[in-house]
């Protein structure tokens, strides 16, 4: 009885070690959520001149199939609960057959400010560098994509914030990299002038028909986004290139970047693909 008693806690302790090893290996290597496995992989990026890295969900069934999937582009990817966050949000409206699955790419952070920001202000130090940050999303990273999984030519860019702020840069700048933008509290008032210099230039670029943009915030966000994405929104509705659509949603006593907002964009976008 004695000798039992030594070796059922030994047991438990052991057990518990087995299933932690288990545990973690698959959340960082290819873990199993409800409609997808996650692995990362590293660029080392000549535009960047830094090593980058990326997170990645995968439809079910995708390693048993042979199908090519649509592909959704996350921005700050480096918080483990957003990217897992973003991937359930996906996987719900799937299995609701409000969207089709998707390849789930994430980019992870390295500078912020840099990267997120395309003009260089005072308040944001090291910022400016939005356009070779989307050089290397456009040049490096999706053809990396595209090579390495079954990816099919629709792709979407998902920011938030400050990335938000990018995804609207990203549009302006490069509308034919992505066919759908969904931008969730962009930060225009970081650099408004700058913006809508941009957004003067956009409205002559033919690249924009077809592209669509979904933009969402709250009645009680920050005053960089209440302040200035309205206007923005009016110089968008004078568009006049055929097949551009964009969306203002504003959520009555909700902050910033508000919870549901993937979930609204996706739908925006695939009720607009159907």
């Amino acid at each position: 009885m004695g000798v039992q008693k030594k070796i059922y806690p030994l047991f438990l302790v052991l057990l518990f070690v087995c299933q932690f090893s288990i545990s973690h290996r698959v959340s960082s290597s290819e873990s199993q959520g409800t409609a997808s496995q996650f692995s990362t992989f590293k660029l080392e990026s000549e535009i960047l001149k830094e090593e980058r890295s990326m997170v990645v969900a995968l439809p079910e069934g995708y390693e048993a199939g042979d199908l090519s999937y649509p592909v959704l582009y996350v921005l700050d990817a480096e918080g483990e609960n957003n990217f897992s966050g973003t991937v359930a949000t996906l996987n719900d409206l799937v299995v609701e057959k409000i969207a089709s699955p998707m390849i789930v790419v994430g980019i992870r952070n390295t500078n912020r400010n840099r990267d997120m920001i395309p003009d260089s202000v005072a308040h944001r130090p090291g910022s400016g560098g939005s356009e070779k940050f989307l050089e290397f999303i456009s040049d490096e990273l999706m053809p990396y994509v595209k090579k390495n999984y079954r990816a099919r030519e629709f792709s979407a860019l998902y920011g938030m914030s400050n990335s938000a702020l990018f995804v609207v840069y990203a549009l302006l700048e490069k509308p034919e990299a992505f066919q759908a933008y969904i931008a969730s509290s962009p930060m225009i008032g970081h650099c408004p002038d700058y913006i809508e210099s941009k957004a003067q230039s956009f409205i002559k670029n033919a690249s924009a028909a077809g592209r669509m943009l979904y933009m969402i915030y709250g009645t009680e966000d920050s005053s960089r986004v209440t302040d200035f994405v309205p206007g923005f929104q009016d110089d968008l509705e004078k568009f006049v290139h055929e097949g551009f659509i964009s969306k203002l949603e504003i959520l009555e006593g909700e902050g910033h970047v508000p919870e549901s907002s993937l979930r609204r964009g996706l739908t925006f976008v695939f009720n607009l693909r159907q």
